[in-house]
């Protein structure tokens, strides 16, 4: 029985399909559902507290803030509350694992792409986050 699942968003053309699976597999179980979307395509700002974004911030960068706005709409349609929403900077599976383990998250639901030959020797999120985390994985297929 899952308890808690985090959900890795990327906003793909095709994550609407991830969000509407982490939807089911929550209500299946009654589970509490986090999101977690990471920033790794966007400068960093120089914060003295870290590199985790509040939501709740206003930031004078346009990408940020579409970013902002697209994690706080897929919390909202999800019911999910912005104390279990992150959007942080860094490696995708880095950071994904290490909120799964802050978090005793007992599933992790993200998209995969099926990547093969030099794509798949040079890794992928999904891959990552399924030889490190602590918890079991769903690697939801997606279309190219």
């Amino acid at each position: 029985m899952y308890q808690h699942i985090l959900l890795a968003v990327d906003f793909s053309e095709h994550g609407d399909y991830v969000v509407r699976k982490a939807r089911r597999l929550a209500g299946i179980f009654r589970a509490k559902l986090s999101i977690i979307h990471v920033l790794d395509n966007i400068p960093l700002p120089d914060t003295p507290y870290g590199a985790v974004i509040p939501l709740d911030e206003g930031s004078g960068d346009d990408l940020l803030e579409a970013e902002k706005s697209k994690l706080k709409q897929i919390g909202d349609e999800l019911g999910v509350s912005p104390t279990h929403t992150w959007m942080v900077w860094g490696v995708p599976g880095t950071e994904i694992v290490r909120i799964a383990r802050q978090e005793n998250i007992d599933l992790i639901i993200l998209g995969s792409h099926g990547r093969r030959g030099l794509a798949l020797l040079l890794g992928s999120t999904a891959s990552s986050v399924l030889h490190h985390a602590g918890c079991d994985v769903m690697a939801v297929r997606l279309q190219d």
